[in-house]
């Protein structure tokens, strides 16, 4: 069974964010010519081509599959013996499975469902025969951070 996902955790922004951000940066960048300081005008072009590379690679849709002896993910495959368990995570407002995360001894690793609740449904289903649901996992705080400003 497989299921569709986002290639990592994908987080919902309003309009207003991306006006902030725009103005702000709009802003900077003015202020970099209004001082003669070229290098950091061309600078800031880079981070935010960097800005836009991350967030195309990160919202790309991929596939999970079960399979007897692990996880295909897109083309990568992770051995059940390599996987503590899995955590899904709810849509705090709209009560539906949000996120799936894989937890190993390494660390974890969150995929953003984008698929119908019948087909998520399946693959728990099928997920739960060969690896075990926790209860929860660590999170450093940089990430509890990062996911409260959904950055």
């Amino acid at each position: 069974m497989e299921v569709l996902v986002y290639n990592s955790e994908k987080f919902e922004r309003n309009k207003w964010r991306y006006v902030i951000f725009a103005a702000i940066f709009a802003a900077v960048f003015l202020l970099t010519l209004f001082n003669q300081n070229y290098v950091w005008a061309v600078l800031l072009f880079f981070l935010l081509g960097g800005y836009f590379y991350y967030s195309s690679v990160h919202t790309q849709v991929t596939t999970i599959s079960v399979q007897t002896d692990g996880v295909k993910i897109g083309k990568n495959f992770v051995g059940y013996s390599t996987m503590t368990g899995y955590i899904l995570e709810l849509h705090r407002k709209q009560e539906l499975l949000k996120n799936i995360v894989f937890v190993s001894a390494k660390g974890h690793a969150i995929y953003t469902f984008h698929d119908t609740p019948e087909r998520i449904e399946a693959f728990i289903l099928s997920l739960d025969k060969f690896l075990p649901m926790l209860d929860s996992y660590e999170q450093s705080s940089f990430e509890k951070l990062i996911r409260k400003f959904q950055l």
